[in-house]
């Protein structure tokens, strides 16, 4: 159960479509403010991200009360740092080396814990969504926790990438211009061979592959 019996806000355990929508409107409300002050695209990504979850969890293993509020979360640290050293990083590698990379993860997992002790959330569901948000760029790390949970909530958050929007979130995430082509292009290059390093379900993986190849950002299957 993810929700404290005792919470006066809300009660244990989601079981219902009603009850569902109920904590998502909740939770969208809280970081739709937030994640508007993140990076451009930050809010429109995570509602991606969010139903990617939905969607996986359909096909795998997870808890909707685990994957869902940690996907609403995962970005809202973004609201508290100065990003432009992750935007002016000019390859991923560089990126992750940002002061703002860790530190969003840092504010994020700590914000999180506010948010969800405020709405009524048990404590151990509070241990868990908050470490999965501290460490959910770094896939390898979620993948070492085993939890079925954790690895939903990267997934869902990577294959936003591999989706529609992917190549426009390129150019905003990394500050380029429609004229610079081959920086993007170049950038498209850098998604090959992170399947295998990004996904661990099946249905992610296909879901990656096909999206991902239908877009441009992988070549297409020989």
């Amino acid at each position: 159960m993810a929700l404290n019996r005792n919470s006066n806000r809300f009660f244990s355990g989601i079981t219902s479509q009603k009850e569902i929508k109920h904590l998502e409107h909740r939770l969208r409300n809280i970081v739709k403010p937030l994640l508007e002050k993140a990076r451009p695209g930050d809010y429109r990504h995570t509602l991606r991200s969010v139903a990617y979850g939905k969607l996986l969890l359909i096909y795998e293993d997870g808890d909707p009360e685990i994957v869902l509020p940690a996907l609403y979360l995962h970005d809202i640290g973004w609201s508290k740092v100065d990003f432009r050293d992750f935007i002016a990083a000019p390859t991923f590698a560089m990126k992750r080396q940002s002061l703002s990379f860790d530190a969003h993860m840092k504010y994020g997992a700590v914000m999180a814990r506010d948010i969800l002790r405020r709405i009524g959330f048990e404590a151990s569901s509070i241990d868990l969504i908050s470490l999965i948000i501290s460490i959910h760029d770094y896939p390898e790390k979620v993948f070492d926790m085993k939890n079925p949970s954790a690895t939903l909530v990267v997934e869902a958050d990577r294959l936003d990438r591999f989706g529609p929007a992917g190549r426009k979130r390129l150019k905003t995430v990394f500050g380029l211009e429609n004229h610079q082509q081959d920086k993007i292009l170049a950038l498209t290059k850098g998604m090959e061979g992170l399947v295998d390093k990004w996904f661990r379900t099946k249905t992610a993986k296909s879901l990656a592959i096909k999206m991902g190849t239908k877009n441009g950002l992988l070549s297409a299957p020989i």
